[in-house]
């Protein structure tokens, strides 16, 4: 019979597994241990320590392009609002009143999670705040020193434009956004994915870890096993590679299969349902490449698209999930573009659904007692690099703990 530890000693126990593991060369890297995605006071600690910590992705500028259009989400518990406001700025919202609390756009009055208004009106007392998040009127309070005061309003939060990305923190002394990925625009500046449109959106209530998804969503293993009859073909696992450590970011490339290539060099598009983008090097049009902007801002960029994952965690074991197809704007003038659309959005969800299950089943797989952590292949890279980048994470706070 086990016994329960304490909740700080389980904490600094997955801790210093996570540690642990990570601190194993590639040739010798293994699985992390089950509690790293199933704990819930795991879950919670990760969420408050590090994750609210972090920058991360909530909308792209496509979906906001007009004063009014806004973007809700909840992310860490936070109720949010990306709004365009009326003087163009993009801007981070809560959507908490300061009266008493309530969600300004609540979902369960029936409020879309995107579309366009003119003000932010609290339905439980008709609270109005114009689009920067300022109060505006309170019926039968005008004479109310706090609501004359011209001080109250929706909280803002701490929010940057990245490459066509809208991310948000919620910590207030987290590192520039444009400073941690410095290093990783080089890779992606020529794809101008700020001048993208998002074409396609899907949702997904994912049962499992936000970390299995990410983990899965960077590996090209999986390529020769979930995706034998889609990827493996197109992009062989073995081909694969993946770049040295970088402390912000980790890139994994996916090169085409070798007939495939030829025929790009012979000058055949290959894999291009849309225009291809403008500007990208010779080399972009024979390989696919899956991005991580730590912790989890994933991206997969092929010289047509650009797809964006956006994640949500809500437990141990579940998360919300957007799976997202950013393509140029002139794609619209296609002949049979709704066709194209149609049949991209089908792929999406095909390749998505084998994700799908095998995360699931993972999931699933690290709540039994016979799981044990397994060895990584070299084509696992990624997840070992991930778990590196969780270890920095959970060391610098047990310094700045040991400093304090």
């Amino acid at each position: 019979m086990s016994i329960a530890l304490p909740r700080v000693d389980r904490i600094d126990a997955i801790n210093q597994a996570i540690l642990d593991t990570a601190a194993r060369p590639l040739s010798a890297a293994c699985a992390l241990p089950a509690a790293a995605y199933t704990d819930d006071e795991y879950f919670a600690w990760e969420s408050s320590q590090i994750l609210s910590r972090q920058w991360l992705a909530v909308a792209h500028v496509s979906q906001i392009p007009d004063s009014g259009d806004y973007v809700n989400l909840t992310l860490l518990g936070e109720r949010l609002s990306v709004v365009r406001g009326a003087d163009g700025a993009v801007r981070v919202l809560s959507r908490v009143c300061a009266h008493r609390g309530m969600d300004v756009m609540p979902p369960e009055s029936g409020h879309a999670e995107q579309g366009n208004c003119r003000q932010y009106r609290c339905p439980y007392h008709h609270w109005v705040y114009d689009l920067s998040g300022r109060l505006k009127g309170a019926p039968f309070m005008k004479e109310h020193a706090a609501v004359c005061g011209g001080t109250l309003k929706l909280h803002e939060f701490r929010s940057e434009v990245w490459e066509g990305f809208v991310f948000v923190n919620f910590s207030a002394d987290a590192q520039p956004l444009a400073e941690c990925y410095a290093d990783l625009l080089p890779y992606l500046a020529r794809w101008r994915i700020g001048d993208l449109v998002m074409v396609i959106d899907q949702a997904w209530d994912c049962p499992f870890n936000w970390k299995v998804l990410v983990e899965n969503f960077m590996e090209p293993y999986h390529h020769a096993g979930a995706h034998h009859t889609i990827f493996q073909p197109l992009m062989p696992a073995q081909n694969c590679w993946t770049e040295a450590e970088a402390e912000h970011y980790t890139i994994c490339h996916l090169p085409l299969a070798d007939s495939l290539r030829e025929r790009v060099r012979a000058g055949e598009p290959q894999l291009l349902a849309f225009p291809p983008l403008p500007g990208l090097e010779d080399r972009d049009y024979h390989e696919w490449t899956v991005y991580l902007g730590h912790p989890d801002f994933l991206l997969f960029v092929a010289p047509d698209r650009v797809y964006w994952y956006r994640i949500e965690p809500l437990e141990a074991g579940r998360m919300r999930l957007r799976t997202t197809l950013l393509v140029s704007p002139t794609a619209a003038d296609l002949p049979r573009f709704a066709h194209i659309i149609e049949a991209e959005a089908d792929m999406l969800r095909r390749f998505h659904l084998e994700d799908m299950e095998v995360c699931g089943a993972v999931q699933a797989g690290l709540a039994s007692q016979a799981y044990t952590p397994g060895p990584l292949s070299e084509l696992e890279a990624p997840i070992w690099l991930f778990q590196r980048y969780l270890a920095r994470r959970i060391s610098s706070l047990q310094a700045s703990v040991a400093s304090a």
